[in-house]
């Protein structure tokens, strides 16, 4: 039997997640300025996260994200919120990228 497969990349800016069918890994990378919280899971700025791991099965994914507002660390240790720039810059806090691979 052969089956073909093709790994996808997307890039999302909003809470709108769509399902993902006969997925077979899958992995996020937060590419904004803001945490990110999928499925229960933190993934904080420039970090990688495997969420599937490519084990030979496939499935039907259902993400949970929600976008945190940006924290910054003043002196002290201290956590400030940081105001995101005025204009049309502030889609940039809130952005992630998935990498999937799908059976086709």
């Amino acid at each position: 039997m052969f089956v073909e497969s093709a790994f996808v990349t997307r890039e999302f800016k909003e809470e709108q997640i769509p399902v993902l069918e006969n997925i077979t890994c899958l992995c996020v990378v937060n590419t904004g300025a803001s945490e990110v919280i999928i499925n229960g899971l933190t993934i904080y700025p420039s970090q990688k996260q495997i969420l599937i791991v490519p084990d030979g099965t496939y499935s039907k994914v259902q993400l949970s994200v929600t976008f945190l507002k940006p924290i910054k660390k003043a002196s002290g240790g201290i956590k400030k919120v940081v105001r995101p720039p005025k204009g049309d810059a502030e889609p940039l806090q809130n952005r992630i990228l998935l990498i999937y691979k799908k059976l086709i």
